[in-house]
């Protein structure tokens, strides 16, 4: 920040108590003005849930990229880096319980991540990390920079606690076929011996119709099948790890929150679908997500 800004904006505050701002999670992803992707999708879902979530912009965009026409940008990695070394000046870094990170826009931002979140490793203050490798999908390939990839592979897998990939993701970090379920199941694994405890992988083929959803840990894996909708929106897989998220900073195992994510993205669609919008019903997660009694998906031990 230049000098001639941070003289006109920082200022001291008269009867502003002492005591810091609890946050249980910081989500680092892309930002919209119209529609749902990145944080734009995430963050009021994590909000109606009871999170309390800071949001740190990769992006600035009018819309997705589906669009005829696409406005704003991909931020500068040192305004990334800026802004995550300011959540360390208010001691965020060392309060939050988990971080959640999405699509980077550029292996640059990859980079400055990477950088912040290695740093608070080697200081023994990093919290529990939430990969979502936002690399691209079967019908799309590769959306984002070749880079980042290696960004992802080197540097972030080894840090993540789980990572959150769908099948086509999968198959390129773990440099072997992923797409139908016994292929993602030993894909999974080895993610797992480069450094994860859980590996959810999602849009996984399951033939008849369905897809299959993997949760694969050091020792148990489990399956949840879901019928496949004819809807294509972007935000889903950003919804499901924010669900995952919450019910995980809730205390329930793994494969409990993996069912209740699943319901609650599977909803979103479902009620897409019902309106006919052209963008992800978020609103739509937290209740299905929140529903008691037997899972609509229940996991099925492998």
């Amino acid at each position: 920040m230049s000098e001639a800004l941070e003289s006109h904006l920082v200022h001291e505050r008269r009867n502003r108590p002492s005591g810091s701002l609890p946050v249980d999670l910081v989500s680092v992803q892309s930002q919209l003005a119209y529609g749902h992707a990145g944080n734009s999708a995430a963050v009021p879902v994590l909000r109606m849930l009871g999170v309390r979530v800071v949001e740190v912009p990769t992006t600035l965009l009018s819309n997705t990229p589906f669009y005829a026409t696409l406005r704003g940008r991909v931020l500068p990695a040192e305004w990334l880096a800026d802004v995550l070394q300011g959540l360390d000046d208010r001691g965020v870094s060392t309060r939050a319980r988990m971080v959640v990170s999405g699509y980077f826009g550029s292996v640059a931002n990859g980079e400055a991540f990477a950088g912040w979140l290695e740093r608070l490793h080697h200081g023994g203050v990093a919290p529990r990390y939430l990969l979502d490798p936002v690399i691209g999908d079967t019908h799309t390939g590769a959306y984002v920079e070749p880079g980042l990839e290696s960004v992802f592979a080197t540097r972030l897998l080894p840090l993540a606690w789980m990572v959150t990939p769908n099948a086509f993701e999968l198959e390129r970090l773990a440099g072997q076929p992923a797409l139908h379920e016994a292929d993602a199941v030993q894909a999974a694994r080895t993610l797992l011996s480069r450094g994860p405890q859980w590996v959810l992988a999602h849009s996984v083929e399951g033939g008849d119709g369905a897809l299959v959803t993997l949760l694969v840990g050091r020792e148990r894996a489990w399956r949840m099948t879901s019928p496949r909708l004819d809807v294509d929106v972007a935000g889903t897989g950003d919804v499901l790890s924010a669900l995952l998220a919450t019910f995980l900073l809730r205390g329930e195992p793994p494969q409990r929150a993996a069912e209740r994510a699943l319901a609650g993205v599977h909803a979103t669609l479902e009620s897409t679908l019902l309106h006919g919008w052209e963008e992800l019903d978020v609103l739509a997660a937290p209740a299905a997500a929140l529903a008691e009694g037997p899972a609509r998906f229940p996991a099925v031990p492998l």
